[in-house]
């Protein structure tokens, strides 16, 4: 309970020092009211107050640093100026001394006594020095943050990055959580936000994400995911981890050697080129092939050296799953080949808007002018202009479009960076292609056809049950109107048509277990299968 009020004293003492609450109801209460008349003055004031908003955040901690990181994805709450802003949230806070993180190793033992010949577990933070641990140990952090410190080690000769969290942040973060929620009313109204928007599940989400980002465990298993999705691809360094060294406050992985995007200078050309191919090809692969990404590559963690890149720092990752992806990828397929129509029809679909709600022709005109300005205006960020156009519309955009959109902003930044010249539209097209051909390949047909037999199977199952209830029912109906003219041609046609749907059905089933053999001939002889009982399908309809 003191905790949490001296935590209260504390935000309201930076909230006075920085006016928060006046420049809140000022700016940010305005996203979701009539737009005001522009001018140099105002805009100036905007971006004043939102420095302050960002200068705040990081004077509270690691809790207000990834509250504010989090709000930079949703252009929908907060205005354009405080987005840039808050893109900018630093994470570097003065290093605490190695005396004091020593608290972070005080871990349960994980020592076996029973293995005989092993009386304590080389691994055990807890019964082992972490200096002796480690063929060598650099005391002094190379770098640090407000969640955690990254030390340089040596371990069986490798040099390795050992990254600890700070000691006792967990009960900071519980308090500024409970405290978040309870300034849930002020939040409401401070912000403007509308009725549609659910605050809950916002805060619920920022604090999965957070404390997934608390659990270097989490980390370590995403290290892995990475590491196995980049096993064949050239030029791409995935740093491995080591699992028995992992724990919830102490993760080591191998020491990435070379130089952070962002302080790259003086690069020739054609290693410049290169560079920018490797990052952006290698990100839209985790995008659009694996659902699987970096959601924070901004230019400290991606590391260039000697024609190889490196990402690092993998807390924070963004999954998409199959309906997103295909969404995506017919979006971008849409923009690629200007075709509006297209991009209209899965633009609304991902933000859940009906046609009947908007002026559509002016809906199609403004997104004619976003694909003009993909394709022809070389130089400029143009990632951003979806939640734009969303904002707009009044369009509520899935959280994990939203925290696609900035990643793919934030690559976009850092290929700019390095190439003024960057399109990605450019450089997209054969990562597209690729994922299109993987889509359509026969063994992700053949994977997808398996599940819906699997499906299937378990209806036909059922079949026999439901068949002598079905037949009793149309032989009652049909015979009954048959009475007084031919009932012998009515059961016949009956018994016809019946047995067509039997022998349509045995034939689809057939024809589907020959095609996820996968070998050859039978491949084709359960397509023609396929055919034949479409055909007959047809013939029968025709002839109901």
């Amino acid at each position: 309970m003191f905790r949490k009020i001296r935590r209260y004293l504390t935000i309201g003492k930076v909230s006075f020092k920085y006016n928060l609450f006046s420049l809140l109801y000022k700016d940010l209460g305005k996203v979701n009211r009539p737009t005001e008349v522009c001018s140099i003055a105002v805009d100036a004031q905007k971006r004043d107050n939102a420095t302050k908003l960002r200068l705040a955040f990081e004077e509270l901690g690691p809790t207000y640093i990834k509250l504010g990181q989090t709000l930079s994805k949703r252009p929908d709450l907060v205005p354009s100026s405080y987005i840039m802003e808050l893109g900018k949230l630093q994470d570097n806070v003065k290093a605490l001394e190695f005396i004091k993180m020593r608290e972070s190793f005080e871990t349960e033992c994980i020592c076996d006594t029973r293995v005989v010949g092993e009386e304590h577990n080389p691994a055990c933070y807890h019964c082992n020095d972490i200096l002796d641990m480690f063929d060598d140990f650099e005391i002094t952090p190379i770098a640090s943050a407000s969640i955690g410190q990254v030390y340089k080690a040596v371990l069986d000769g490798k040099d390795v990055a050992v990254k600890i969290a700070r000691p006792n942040l967990i009960d900071t973060i519980n308090v500024d959580l409970q405290i978040i929620h309870d300034l849930k009313p002020l939040l409401i109204k401070i912000m403007g936000l509308g009725k549609n928007f659910d605050i809950d599940v916002f805060l619920r989400e920022f604090e999965d994400m957070l404390h997934r980002e608390l659990d270097y465990r989490v980390e370590a298993m995403n290290i892995k995911r990475f590491l196995e999705n980049f096993k064949d691809v050239e030029n791409v360094f995935i740093p491995d981890v080591y699992l028995n060294y992992c724990n919830e406050n102490i993760l080591v992985m191998d020491f990435v050697e070379g130089t952070q995007v962002k302080d790259v200078v003086d690069v020739d050309p054609e290693n410049v080129s290169k560079y920018v191919q490797l990052i952006s090809s290698s990100y839209l692969k985790q995008v659009y092939i694996d659902g699987f990404y970096h959601a924070d590559p901004h230019g400290g963690n991606i590391v260039v050296n000697d024609g190889t890149i490196a990402f690092i720092d993998f807390g924070a990752v963004g999954k998409i799953d199959g309906a997103m992806i295909r969404n995506m990828l017919n979006l971008f397929n849409a923009m690629y080949t200007k075709n509006v129509d297209m991009a209209a029809d899965v633009f609304l679909k991902i933000g859940k808007l009906n046609p009947e709600d908007i002026d559509l022709h002016r809906f199609k005109w403004d997104l004619d002018d976003l694909i003009t300005k993909q394709h022809y205006l070389i130089g400029e960020r143009q990632s951003d202009n979806y939640a734009k156009l969303a904002l707009k519309y009044n369009m509520s955009l899935p959280s994990e479009f939203s925290t696609l959109e900035r990643s793919l902003m934030l690559i976009e930044s850092v290929c700019l960076d390095l190439d003024p010249n960057y399109s990605l539209m450019a450089e997209a097209k054969p990562m597209i292609s690729k994922a299109m051909k993987e889509r359509y390949s026969f063994k992700r047909m053949a994977g997808n056809l398996q599940m819906e037999i699997d499906e299937y199977m378990e209806i036909f199952k059922q079949l026999p049950a439901g068949i002598n209830d079905v037949i009793e029912t149309i032989q009652g109906y049909r015979i009954e109107k048959l009475q007084g003219k031919n009932n012998v041609l009515g059961k016949y046609r009956l018994l016809d048509e019946f047995s067509q749907y039997i022998f349509l059905s045995v034939l689809v089933v057939s024809s589907a277990y020959l095609v996820v053999r996968g070998e050859a001939n039978y491949t084709l002889l359960g397509l023609g299968g396929f055919v034949g009982a479409v055909l007959m399908g047809i013939r029968s309809l025709m002839r109901s």
